[in-house]
């Protein structure tokens, strides 16, 4: 009996487990997750049911004969193979499966599986809300809950009007589609949706609304439609329409709906003031004809009404289709093969971009424009012509050559063979290295060749190629690349697919085990999943800013974000991505939900984990110039779960002050064509005002074409290229030239039209406008953010942006044939791809004898891959002459490109004066130059280290990761941060092929270099310079504090000894304060009024065009105006003769001992020069202390202001003038000698007069307090009637205290001061108490005009003979220190006149400072 009970057991645990005492080992590795099955979708009875099979049979690997019941063979090696069986079963059934596997002499394996078809009841599912219903520019209405009962491995419910995006430990985030929500019931407080599961099981899910948007919508007005606003779309010109909203809440609701086709438009704000905004919207045409739009504007009870309706008709162009190609072949290398295809090009070419394809290769295609491709004629008729390189190889006997919508059958010029096996994958590693980055390390063999990997990602094409391959060969490899688990992680997987050289290709379906050596990979892309513990809406906790309520008008502010959470264990290890999520931030980033349903930015900052403080933080940068209120911002953990700051309380929301709104780049105002008779030569162009009233214009680009011939000019403007006299950067014109004949002949000029295709423009804080004639880009992309701000053209019509050119302008010119290629030399036929030297040079020359070739066009050499891809180099001309031009270009080609087949050479771009263009494919320059149409790339190094990008790191330090590749081989790091601090690490663990961590960057605000060494073979990489994103948290809010919503108190500096304030003062001037319309008389002194400035307010404020800055050090030179300074020039068109220079300079920093006494001298003449943008410098030294071990570092941030603004320093509002030059400064730790010390920075200014040849002038100098309430000092130099005027602060911050600062005359105590009647100088030195950690200061600069010549009656004055007044008002140069001014500034009031005794003078002076350093 006990035998019996055994055998059964023994039975039992067979059929169960699987167990069998065999020859043949069965298993069932179907995940885990994949043991139940569930329908494949909510509308489907029925389960698809997959069970995976490993097989092994150690004794007799080649004995496996067949698997019962019949079962899909998977792979297999040379002892075990994976099988597959699907089956289909009803929801609610369950059935056994009995696997047998028979071997070649009887032997048998036995395993059972039990498979479940499940479906959900509804009756069980528990609903928690997450998130309730709320509104944010990111997502729009969104809300996020906990279906308990719904596992993530079952289908998505049916549901109507909104998105369901699946996040996880059955986590449902809801984003509610247009058509829901304005749709919806007044003041519903509830909002339901109906989820539909299998069998028509409904579950009713309702989410309570967040009402923290809820207020009074008031009226919108104003409204203007600019139809055909010169976008072109699919061929179709849109339209443009904007509005005005006086609503006093933050973010009303405006949605545009098209009628004809179910598109909703979210209305983006673009400008203005706190209720007085102005929103636009690009209407782009979504269905091929003319359209009615309407706008929805949301009530005050929620619910929509229809505000506006327009109609648009929409003007298309129609164009000819691509003939058929002819296809030319050479076979005639046993390295590479390729075909040439013939074919007549579109019809007019409208500069729009085309797709080509070749075997079958790319589901998407490759998409080119203008001039590849382009053989002959012009736009009207063109010739078409691309070589395409290929395998010489191949196992298909079937290809094709795609253009757009053309298919061409290509012939078998190449070598036909039947070869297996197929290349394979050994395995896939995903790591996460940092953020959301992961590194993907694919195995794969084949014996001929692995070409690539590819598979796509929510319609994402992924392709690892060859510049991915880091070890080994393409027979035998390891790919390696980086992926953004968040953006690209996937909905659902695709499959993957490898091809060989030899166009055998394997697939992969994703859930498939693909290795039996590695069982429990699949080849599914990494994706950030959470933990289920994770619910950070209710964990969160202490969110605190280091500023809040911070005014943001005309300036970004520098800030960080803090967070902590309960249950701190489960968070801290994670990613957290931040971002803000305000209209201007959201379009910086190309944000754009409504067509494409994005949910994911294209980059996050992330959260830094602080063990010590058991919180996390963030730095970010808050724009200037947004709308007042709350600025949003949201933590990003996995690709939809994200924390919205709009769902939070109100005690954790980033409040913000704003007098202005200006989220757009600059416009324009007014077109103006010029012709020939305008020009008073042979050019046409046009005259554009550019406006930006708020931020104004930092720089642009434009592009004009040829219509007829394609030809290009393009055009950078700033401010300065402005027509001068025309205005500033808020307002201006700008003239754009295009000349209409050949600078070295007299051909003439084609008759045709020119219009301007692109132009972008940037404002002062970096918001841009673009206009572009086609919005897709060359790769096919349509960058949707387009449809979020107008282009700055939209206030004209298309016709205002084309010149047409006729006979009456130039003599015409008839050419019918294009330029011809008369050589073509290449610098080398042989490259290794993965060696640092990767550079050819091409040099080639072209003719044309009937029209010569047209000015200033650069043809393209393009390199070209057989997968498609293609390398451009531009060339420049290197010689021209009437009829002929060489020209040259260098490249470096790519890392790993066209390896190991070798690409092609063909180029393109040839322009004549007669308006017909040329280029050449491969074969033409084959039969031209033989030598120079291929070039070989069979070498691929792998062990030498190329850096090729980089992390950001701020200027606070920390980690870095590097990319590139040959790091695997690396064992030494050299950081260079300055020729004398330099630092070698060693290579930390965290180091693959293509990634490497840097750890433990010091602290710089400089740029620095990373150089890596592999030591064995010595071998170096390339100096790589990484430049640190600048944080300086030197905020505090302005006096008094005005917002529009409600705000905590402002955060200020806390005060360690009271600031001395200024003394009553007797009023100067006679007048006394220039008179009652210039100042009034207080105890305190002079009161001056605006534009009126001094101690006597007989100096006036003048605006100028921003300085030239200097590259050596914190310097400017400021040239000085005409007249009241409207030109710098005289009436008369001359320069003015007089030039007067201040030279302002910072000479030394002295520690001083308890008595005053200077113990320490450290000269201050090193700097380190960094361009941030046209108006932002930064200057940097790094000095060493005798004595001391310790470095102190120097900081000088310098920007210019044009307008009037107001700043905050140590807790004191303070106006910035026009013209104004404000530092930033930061000392780090000074190491003292003794703690009673102080440090004191010098300072020289001086004033120079040349080219005055009136002896009969006075020089004077003053120093004292300031009268006008911002308890200062002042220095004021003079030479007749120019003055250099400073003011400096009696506070500074020092380790975040405010105190006061000491400044004191020095000319006492400081020799060699060079004064007489046309000079005067003096030293400053400004006494800073001592201190720990770090010293801010801010001191600015403006211009004045100053009235009086200095006198006799003088104070200090020096002078030849009596002085009287000046016949005129002469600018003068005021330089005020708003802080205890460490700065360095040169301003030069020039002209052309030089002479050399004033060179001689600054030469003596400049000698004087050195000995006093």
């Amino acid at each position: 009996m006990m035998n019996k009970i055994v055998y059964l057991l023994f039975f039992f645990i067979i059929l169960n487990v699987g167990f069998v005492y065999s020859k043949f080992d069965i298993f069932d590795i179907t995940p885990q997750n994949k043991q139940i099955s569930y329908p494949e979708s909510y509308s489907s009875h029925q389960c698809a049911i997959y069970k995976y099979i490993l097989v092994k049979n150690t004794t007799q690997p080649e004995s496996i004969d067949n698997i019962n019941p019949a079962s899909f063979f998977l792979t297999s090696n040379s002892d075990s193979a994976i099988y597959y069986h699907y089956l289909v079963l009803e929801f609610g059934k369950e059935q056994q499966i009995n696997f047998t596997v028979n071997g070649m002499d009887t032997e048998t394996g036995y395993l059972t599986v039990n498979c479940i078809c499940k479906e959900i009841n509804v009756s069980l599912i528990t609903i928690d809300i997450i998130q309730s219903v709320t509104w944010s520019d990111h997502l729009k209405y969104s809300s996020i809950v906990r279906l308990n009962g719904v596992p993530d491995e079952s289908p998505n419910p049916g549901v109507d009007g909104v998105i369901l995006n699946r996040l996880g430990n059955s986590l449902f985030q809801i984003l509610y589609k247009e058509i829901y929500y304005t749709k919806i019931s007044p003041n519903q407080l509830q909002w339901d949706i109906d989820l539909e599961f299998t069998n028509k099981q409904i579950l009713k899910v309702s989410v309570p609304l967040n009402q923290s948007n809820i207020g009074q919508i008031n009226n919108v007005f104003g409204f203007e439609v600019y139809k055909q606003n010169n976008y072109q779309y699919n061929g179709f010109f849109g339209g443009g329409l904007l509005f005005k909203s006086n609503s006093s809440i933050q973010r009303p609701i405006y949605t545009v709906l098209s009628l004809v086709s179910p598109y909703y438009f979210t209305m983006t704000p673009i400008s203005g003031v706190f209720q007085n905004v102005t929103y636009y919207l690009n209407l782009f045409p979504i269905a091929p004809f003319n359209q009615s739009f309407s706008l929805n504007s949301q009530n005050e009870d929620l619910s929509f009404e229809i505000k506006y309706e327009t109609f648009i008709e929409f003007i298309s162009q129609s164009v000819s289709a691509y003939s058929p190609a002819t296809l030319r072949y050479d076979n005639s290398s046993s390295s590479i093969v390729f075909y040439t295809g013939y074919f007549d090009g579109v019809s007019p070419y409208d500069f729009r971009s085309f797709k080509c394809k070749s075997k079958g290769l790319f589901d998407y295609g490759i998409n080119y424009a203008f001039p590849f491709g382009f053989v002959s004629g012009n736009n009207e008729n063109s010739g078409m012509g691309i070589s395409i390189p290929m395998s010489p190889i191949s196992s298909k006997d079937k290809f094709e050559f795609t253009y757009d919508s053309i298919n061409v059958p290509i012939d078998v010029f190449y070598t036909l063979v039947d070869s297996k096996p197929y290349p394979y994958i050994t395995s896939m590693e995903k790591i996460n290295i940092y953020g959301f980055k992961y590194i993907v390390i694919i195995n794969a063999y084949d014996s001929f060749g692995v070409k690539y990997i590819h598979t796509s990602v929510n319609g994402a094409y992924i392709r690892i190629g060859t510049e991915s391959l880091v070890n080994g060969d393409n027979k035998n490899g390891v790919w390696e690349f980086l992926h953004d688990g968040v953006k690209l992680g996937s909905d659902y997987v695709n499959s993957f697919t490898i091809e060989n050289f030899y166009d055998l290709k394997q697939e992969y379906q994703p859930s498939y085990p693909f290795s039996t050596s590695n069982i429990d990979q699949t080849l599914v892309l990494p994706e950030i999943k959470l933990s289920d513990k994770i619910n950070f809406y209710n964990d969160i906790k202490d969110i605190t800013f280091k500023f809040n309520n911070v005014h943001i008008t005309n300036q970004s502010v520098d800030n960080i974000l803090y967070f902590t959470f309960d249950n701190i264990e489960n968070y801290k290890d994670l990613s957290i991505g931040f971002s803000l999520n305000d209209p201007k931030s959201l379009k910086d980033m190309n944000y754009q939900r409504d067509i494409n349903n994005q949910v994911n930015f294209n980059d996050y900052t992330f959260a830094q984990w602080d063990e010590s403080n058991s919180r996390f933080s963030v730095m970010f940068k808050m724009p200037a110039n947004v709308i007042p209120g709350v600025l949003d911002w949201s933590l990003t953990f996995s690709k939809y779960y994200s924390l919205i700051s709009t769902a939070l309380p109100d005690q954790y929301q980033l409040k913000v002050v704003s007098e202005n709104i200006d989220i757009i780049g600059p416009i324009v105002t007014k077109v103006i064509k010029k012709t020939p008779t305008d020009f008073g030569t042979l050019n046409v162009g046009w005259l554009l005002t550019i406006e930006d009233e708020i931020n104004g214009l930092l720089n642009g680009f434009i592009t004009i074409r040829g219509v007829l011939d394609s030809s290009v000019y393009n055009f950078t403007i700033t401010p300065l290229t402005a027509v001068i006299g025309s205005g500033d950067k808020w307002k201006a014109d700008y003239l754009i030239s295009i000349p209409l004949d050949g600078s070295l002949n007299n051909y003439g000029c084609i008759i045709q039209d020119y219009r301007i295709s692109d132009l972008k423009l940037v404002d002062s804080f970096g918001n841009t406008n673009s206009y572009n004639h086609n919005v897709k880009a060359n790769d096919g992309s349509l960058d949707y953010s387009l449809f979020q701000r107008p282009n700055p053209f939209y206030l004209f019509d298309l016709s205002e942006l084309t010149f047409s050119i006729d006979n009456t302008m130039c003599n015409a010119v008839f050419d019918s044939t294009g330029p011809k290629l008369t050589s073509f030399q290449i610098s080398k036929t042989k490259i290794d791809v993965g060696s640092q030297d990767r550079s050819i040079t091409f040099d080639f020359a072209a003719q044309d004898l009937d029209s010569g070739l047209k000015d200033a066009q650069f043809p393209i050499v393009y390199l070209t891959t057989q997968n498609l891809d293609t390398a451009q180099c531009v060339s420049t001309i290197v010689s021209k002459t009437d009829t002929s031009t060489n020209y040259t270009c260098t490249i470096d080609v790519p890392l790993g490109f066209s390896y190991p087949l070798g690409f092609t050479v063909s180029v393109y771009g040839f322009i004549n004066n007669g308006g017909y263009y040329s280029g050449f494919p491969t074969d033409v320059i084959k039969s031209i130059s033989p030598n120079a149409w291929y070039v070989s790339t069979d070498q691929y190094s792998m062990d030498i280290p190329i850096i090729t990008s980089s992390t950001v790191i701020t200027n606070q330090g920390g980690n870095l990761w590097l990319g590139g590749r040959g790091f695997n081989f690396v064992d030494e790091i050299k950081i260079t941060y300055s020729p004398s601090n330099i630092v070698y690490k060693q290579v930390s663990t965290n180091k693959f092929n293509s990634a490497l961590l840097v750890s433990d960057i010091i602290s710089t605000n400089d740029p620095f270099t990373i150089q890596l060494t592999n030591s064995s073979p010595l071998k170096q990489s390339n100096i790589f310079t990484i430049n640190p994103v600048l944080y300086f948290f030197n905020y505090t809010d302005p006096i008094p504090t005005t917002s529009p919503t409600p705000t905590t108190s402002p955060t200020v500096a806390p005060t360690k000894s009271p600031i001395p304030t200024n003394p009553p003062q007797k009023c100067k001037g006679n007048p006394e304060c220039g008179g009652e319309d210039k100042g009034a008389c207080t105890s305190k002194g002079c009161i001056c009024f605006t534009p009126w400035f001094g101690p006597d307010c007989s100096s006036k404020l003048v605006e100028v065009v921003p300085p030239l800055i200097n590259g050596t050090g914190p310097s400017v030179e400021i040239p000085t105006p005409g007249g009241e300074g409207g030109s710098s020039t005289t009436s008369g068109g001359l320069p003015p003769q007089i030039i007067y220079k201040t030279l302002v300079s910072v000479v030394s920093l002295r520690e001083l001992d308890f008595n005053g006494k200077a113990i320490k001298t450290i000269p201050l003449n090193s700097w380190e020069y960094t361009e941030i943008n046209s108006t932002i410098s930064r200057y940097d030294t790094i000095l060493t202390i005798e004595g001391k071990q310790e470095k102190v570092n120097v900081t000088t941030v310098m920007q210019w202001f044009d307008k009037s603004s107001t700043i905050v320093f140590a807790g004191q509002q303070l106006k910035m003038n026009p013209s104004t030059i404000k530092f930033n400064i930061d000392i780090s730790s000074y190491p003292f000698s003794q703690a009673l010390n102080q440090l004191q920075l010098v300072m020289s200014a001086t004033l120079i007069s040349s080219g005055n040849d009136n002896s009969d002038i006075c020089s004077s100098k003053s120093f004292g307090d300031t009268t006008n309430g911002d308890d200062s000092n002042f220095i004021k130099l003079q030479v007749d009637d120019h003055s250099v005027y400073g003011r400096f602060l009696k506070r500074a911050i020092v380790d975040d205290i405010i105190i006061s600062v000491d400044n004191v005359l020095l000319d006492s105590s400081l020799n060699s001061i060079e004064s007489n009647t046309h000079t005067q100088q003096s030293f400053i030195g400004i006494n800073i108490p001592h201190f720990s950690r770090h010293v801010s200061i801010d001191p600015d600069f403006s211009l004045l005009i100053d009235q009086n010549p200095a006198s006799k009656s003088s104070e200090n004055s020096i002078c030849s003979n009596d002085s009287g007044l000046s016949k005129g008002q002469i600018a003068g140069i005021v330089i005020g220190a708003t802080g205890f001014a460490a700065v360095v500034f040169v301003s030069a009031l020039y002209s052309i006149h030089k002479t050399r005794s004033n060179k001689k003078m600054i030469s003596n002076i400049s000698k004087k400072l050195e000995t006093i350093k």
